[in-house]
């Protein structure tokens, strides 16, 4: 049952009593969401968590009228407009899946109140957000510091399957970079 491995994975994380599993497990729904179907619409409050079961989903957001992809989702990422989750307001990112994917999903204001009667999902909750915060920083701090080069061999060494997997001009975008550009580094590497 793929909602117990993701609880179990929950569980590496950090303890988890059978009561706080089993509310956990009530508020999660597995769904199959065909490719090129948006999960998260820009500029619509987020509602919703995602963690990627099986698939490939993006997080994008809109810039003189270009999409510019800012991440991808792969098996166990937990992909959501954050900003808007925490503010109410509406999202910056739109998110859609880039191939059929299965996704976890669980609303915002059902994992409150869970956060409410479980102490233990609260601390997983803080310790999921702040794993997710540390991406996005480094994620940040390649586009502001590191060469189009440089981004791109962190690539290869942390997602290689990226390349095979997402349209290339997504990839370019992830990387700040043009597709040619991303071209000329692939017959480098």
């Amino acid at each position: 049952m793929p909602v117990q491995a993701l609880i179990e994975y929950f569980t590496t994380i950090t303890p988890l009593s059978l009561t706080a599993q089993t509310a956990l497990k009530s508020c999660l729904y597995l769904e199959h969401f065909p490719k090129k179907t948006i999960i998260q619409q820009q500029n619509r409050p987020a509602q919703h968590i995602f963690i990627v079961h099986k698939g490939l989903v993006r997080a994008y957001y809109t810039h003189n009228d270009k999409e510019v992809t800012s991440s991808f989702g792969t098996p166990r990422c937990v992909v959501c407009a954050m900003g808007s989750l925490l503010s109410n307001e509406p999202a910056f990112y739109g998110i859609e899946t880039l191939e059929d994917s299965e996704l976890f999903y669980i609303e915002f204001a059902a994992l409150e109140a869970l956060y409410d009667a479980h102490h233990e999902l609260e601390r997983l909750g803080r310790i999921m957000i702040t794993h997710y915060y540390l991406d996005q920083e480094k994620e940040l701090k390649a586009i502001r510091l590191q060469s189009s080069e440089q981004r791109y061999q962190t690539l290869l060494a942390t997602q290689p399957e990226l390349l095979q997997r997402a349209p290339l001009g997504y990839v370019a975008s992830y990387l700040g970079i043009t597709q040619e550009t991303l071209s000329r580094l692939r017959s480098r590497y």
